[in-house]
């Protein structure tokens, strides 16, 4: 389930700018991925510096995003486990 170049393009914007209340769903999304079995840790998203330490160097298995970007974007999780698009 690939994402478009504009949504992962918003991620990493949102990323970036780290808005209030992007960071809020984003934290709330984080402790969701964090107990996840779809989040695997990838060896060079490990120096990715984030805010949200429950998925630092993660991506997920199913879409293959890092979870830095994919937390903070305006996409859905692909296994349906998020309640709040951003």
């Amino acid at each position: 389930m690939p994402l478009s170049p504009k949504t992962i393009l918003s991620g990493w914007k949102n990323y970036l700018d780290k808005s209030e209340v992007t960071e809020d769903t984003a934290k709330q999304r984080a402790v969701v991925c964090a107990t996840c079995s779809n989040a695997k840790q990838g060896k060079l998203l490990a120096f990715i510096k984030d805010s949200l330490t429950e998925i630092k160097g993660a991506y997920c298995a199913l879409c293959h995003c890092p979870l830095s970007a994919k937390v903070r974007s305006t996409d859905i999780c692909p296994d349906n486990k998020w309640n709040d698009p951003i």
